[in-house]
């Protein structure tokens, strides 16, 4: 797949979850922590809007880097991406099997954007190998 198309992708993911942060949070909270209730409930839905924020700056640099040129910078990126949402998906189903919090939608979101970000990162390995 080529870079621009995985970054592309997680521009749109990344947006979709951010703004989903930002337009429902309690309703993002209720679902990931059902137990939580009083000031923690609170303060878990202040925490959403950083998480969010955070997404979203994500999401900016991620579309500015989709017009990154030359192959070295391109491998760079996309090998980046896939070990940092690689690990973010593992930290997220490793708390998902726990009990800590009930996370499927960002194990999967997570999830697709590190299977893309590796299968660019490999498809540009291999086309330096073979040149």
């Amino acid at each position: 797949m080529h870079p621009k198309t995985s970054l592309t992708i997680t521009c749109f993911g990344g947006l979709f979850f951010s703004l989903a942060m930002f337009i429902a949070p309690e309703f993002i909270t209720s679902e990931q922590f059902p137990n939580a209730e009083g000031e923690g409930f609170e303060d878990l839905v202040t925490l959403r809007y950083a998480v969010a924020s955070l997404i979203l700056a994500l999401v900016v640099i991620t579309y500015h880097l989709r017009e990154i040129e030359g192959l070295a910078f391109q491998i760079h990126v996309m090998r980046g991406y896939s070990i940092a949402f690689g690990l973010v998906c593992l930290t997220t189903v490793i708390l998902q099997l726990s009990g800590k919090i009930s996370a499927l939608p960002p194990i999967v979101g997570t999830g697709i954007v590190a299977l893309l970000s590796f299968l660019s990162w490999r498809n540009l390995r291999n086309t330096v190998t073979s040149d």
